[in-house]
């Protein structure tokens, strides 16, 4: 069985889309719109992978990541951004996340970025 891949998310329309292309490849995903929200959905899901935008609502997508990693959670993060540049990644990583994709992403990208990190789909 294939871990739940959690989708942090505020624009509706856009998570929409990714928890269809994820969904369509085979993953179980869950979609959450907050900070908050990421660090209690991974805590209390079986969640293997998280793929969260760095401008959340509530907070920083950086400080969900350092809360995820700060409460035990040794799973996969991937964080999304539209913020281009070195400084960036390597401020991503940093902070405890195994990869960054740019916004704007394809669909094919974020699926083998997540197939990358999770491993393939068990159907």
């Amino acid at each position: 069985m294939t871990a739940t891949v959690l989708v942090v998310e505020d624009e509706p329309d856009l998570a929409q889309i990714m928890v269809l292309a994820l969904r369509r490849a085979g993953f179980e995903v869950l979609a959450v719109e907050s900070g908050a929200a990421a660090v209690a959905s991974a805590q209390d899901q079986s969640v293997g992978l998280v793929v969260i935008d760095r401008g959340l609502p509530d907070m920083d997508g950086l400080e969900a990541v350092a809360s995820l990693r700060a409460g035990g959670y040794r799973g996969a993060v991937l964080v999304t951004s539209g913020n281009a540049g070195e400084a960036h990644v390597a401020e991503c990583l940093e902070a405890g996340a195994d990869d960054v994709l740019d916004k704007p992403f394809s669909l094919a990208q974020l699926v083998a970025r997540v197939t990358a990190l999770e491993g393939p789909p068990t159907r």
